[in-house]
């Protein structure tokens, strides 16, 4: 038997919103839920997603912040940028500092 991921199929297709849950697969096709052997693995599996999730969520942080960074040195206007993206102007300084 061996390890793989369960099946996903999120609406995005270039990120998984569904939980990802492993599962023992054998060569004959028997799958069992990972659960099912070893309930602290889907804790363990769950914390790695989030520890993941919390990483790319801080370079999405440092990639928008350097985005606000350069427009306003290239003279765009903080209350122009915020009505861009659907902001108030207190989160683009937020960033800025």
């Amino acid at each position: 038997m061996a390890i793989s991921s369960g099946a996903t199929g999120g609406s995005m297709q270039w990120t998984s919103v569904e939980p990802v849950w492993p599962e023992w697969a054998c060569g004959c096709g028997f799958r069992m839920d990972i659960d099912a052997l070893d309930p602290v693995s889907s804790v363990w599996i769950a914390a790695e997603r989030w520890q993941s999730l919390q990483h790319e969520l801080a370079i999405a942080q440092n990639t928008l912040q350097l985005a606000f960074t350069k427009a306003v040195e290239s003279g765009v206007e903080r209350e122009t940028l915020a009505r861009a993206v659907g902001v108030v102007p207190a989160d683009i300084e937020n960033l800025l500092k």
